[in-house]
């Protein structure tokens, strides 16, 4: 057990997990990825690309050879992963009994419960646009019964949040309506207001008609209280501070952090 650990092989093409935008190029990095989001793997995870990725890339081709024996069908796919691990030996006995826990919960799920961790998993890792191309359907499907009006809603939350991150606050505004819609949740109507201020855009009518003028008066005052916070903090921030740094100095640091901002939203609208 545990013979290939740093065996120091590194891939020259790596293998792309297209979900995460992520390439990994060596065997230990192929076990992190499988141990930490064991919710992206797919029932079509192991195909002739990984195999092919471990025997060519890699030169591990006794493990590969032992991945083809051992699956024969999407069945196989959690016992291939759990020998994968021990082959290779990244991670202790007892982290594998660990990860074999979570692999049986996982199990347990129907598929739309899958689907929804998988996309919950995306929206984490920022991958915003990814994780509403899987949270619509659940939220458009009524036709599975499998699809519980939780998940509609939790789905529908997801949506507008990751369209916020984005700054499409219309698009949040929506979703939240169609998460109130599923689950009639009081918090969401707080939330929908909330971006509302924050954006200039009106609210729906129609999920404020009930809704006491006392309450809004309450939301109202704890949204301008979280206002002043947090552009007291901004007072305080770098970003601010950048401005009374000599020019040249200023105008490299503030051109780095842009760059910045436009590769993290880049990454997030894919």
């Amino acid at each position: 057990m545990g013979r290939y650990l740093l065996c120091g092989k590194e891939a020259r093409l790596p293998y792309e997990v297209e979900d995460l935008d992520l390439c990994l190029y060596t065997i230990e990095e192929l076990c992190y990825f499988l141990f930490h989001h064991p919710d992206l793997i797919g029932d079509d995870f192991i195909d002739n690309r990984l195999i092919g990725f471990i025997r060519n890339e890699l030169d591990l081709g006794e493990i590969a050879d032992k991945i083809e024996r051992f699956y024969s069908s999407p069945n196989d796919l959690d016992a291939t992963i759990v020998m994968l691990l021990s082959e290779v030996g990244y991670y202790s006995d007892s982290e594998i009994t660990e990860f074999k826990g979570r692999l049986v919960l996982r199990k347990r799920r129907s598929k739309p419960e899958r689907l929804f961790f998988k996309a919950k998993r995306l929206y984490g890792e920022k991958r915003y646009m990814k994780a509403v191309r899987i949270f619509r359907p659940l939220l458009e499907d009524k036709n599975d019964v499998r699809i519980t009006d939780d998940i509609r809603s939790k789905s529908a939350e997801y949506i507008a949040d990751a369209y916020g991150h984005l700054y499409c606050f219309d698009r949040s505004i929506e979703y939240l309506g169609r998460a109130y819609d599923e689950s009639k949740q009081e918090r969401l109507l707080k939330k929908m207001y909330d971006v509302s201020l924050l954006s200039g855009i009106a609210l729906p009518e129609k999920y404020y008609k009930v809704v006491p003028e006392s309450m809004i008066s309450a939301w109202h005052e704890s949204y301008l209280n979280r206002e002043l916070l947090t552009k007291n903090k901004a007072e305080n921030s770098g970003m601010l501070k950048l401005f009374f740094k000599e020019k040249h100095e200023a105008e490299r640091e503030l051109t780095e952090y842009i760059d910045a901002e436009r590769e993290r939203f880049r990454v997030m609208a894919e």
